[in-house]
């Protein structure tokens, strides 16, 4: 299996997830959808989002078109801000880049539960009111879960007294969804965008990050990064959100078979990003990985969701907003 592999693995497997496993061909009203999304197109999370644009707009004829714009064509972090502006229609973007503005998003991000069991239990329900009540968008569905998120380290990583991880002399390259986990940790931090963070690890400006557990070898970070901390922590966000006025002026049939669509997606990815997390573990492991185990390890992953539920009731009171409803969503959120 070539390092290469997850530009390719499962692609198979999610066009059939994104098109053959769609709702028959429903009665929809002509519409037309501009899709944008923040990573490279080689990354599985890209082609999956492509896959089910294009799954949607055959399963209806043609009729619901979903165009996807060229990557970059929105900076990643002005994505949300577009959708809610209406400026583009759809986003297939983690719910972490936009969680200033909607602190409770945080709650999708540290999730150790399902899209499945949390539509049931009303919480993605509760999520969606937040989103349209206070972002003008509308929540299609968590369409990137499965995949989880790891410290990778240059060089081998040391414990504190306490079993945590000990980040003193470490420069970790940050990012909205696990900043706050990584202060907590007091280690260094440096935000910069996954583009970027080739050259910087090449460069030696950073000499960490964490990432998912799924895309490592395609970004080729693995080059530098040789040691990875467990366990596991968090969950790949990946939503589908929409401009909540385009959302309404599609017609009844149309919204629903948007969103069957997007809730059918929801498993069957979820699916196949857990397989490829146990094959990548096993690639790295076979190329001279090492993974390290934190002595305290269920102490490490209850520092992980301390603290960004922290940042969510820090920033809500911040923003004057209530935060009543946060123990709710954590408790629907979490197992």
């Amino acid at each position: 299996m070539s390092l290469k592999w997850v530009a390719t693995a499962g692609v198979a497997a999610g066009m059939a997830l994104a098109v053959g496993l769609l709702p028959p061909k429903p009665a929809v009203a002509q519409a037309k959808l501009a899709l944008v999304y923040p990573f490279p197109d080689f990354l599985i999370y890209t082609k999956l989002c492509k896959q089910l644009a294009a799954g949607i707009t055959k399963q209806s004829g043609g009729k619901l078109t979903i165009d996807v714009l060229p990557f970059n064509s929105i900076k990643m972090f002005q994505q949300p801000g577009a959708v809610k502006a209406g400026r583009v229609d759809i986003s297939c973007i983690p719910v972490a880049f936009f969680a200033r503005a909607v602190p409770e998003n945080e709650v999708m991000s540290t999730s150790n539960s399902s899209p499945a069991t949390i539509r049931k239990n009303g919480g993605m329900a509760m999520l969606d009111e937040i989103h349209q009540k206070n972002y003008s968008t509308k929540l299609l569905g968590w369409t990137g879960s499965g995949a989880h998120f790891r410290i990778y380290m240059k060089n081998q990583p040391k414990w504190t007294k306490d079993g945590l991880l000990e980040l003193k002399g470490v420069k970790l390259r940050d990012n909205p969804i696990y900043g706050a986990f990584f202060r907590a940790l007091k280690g260094e931090t440096h935000n910069l965008p996954a583009t970027a963070v080739y050259g910087a690890l090449e460069k030696g400006v950073v000499n960490a990050s964490a990432w998912a557990t799924v895309g490592l070898p395609g970004l080729k970070w693995d080059k530098f990064l040789r040691h990875a901390v467990e366990p596991t922590f968090y969950q790949t966000d990946i939503i589908w959100m929409m401009n909540l006025k385009r959302w309404k002026g599609l017609d009844g049939s149309t919204q629903k078979f948007l969103q069957d669509a997007v809730i059918a997606q929801e498993a069957k990815s979820r699916a196949l990003l857990l397989k490829m997390a146990e094959d990548e573990k096993k690639l790295l492991t076979k190329n001279g990985m090492k993974f390290h185990t934190a002595p305290n390890a269920k102490a490490y992953l209850k520092l992980a969701v301390d603290s960004a539920y922290a940042r969510i009731t820090k920033r809500l009171k911040d923003a004057g907003k209530d935060t009543a409803h946060v123990a709710k969503l954590r408790g629907l959120f979490q197992e």
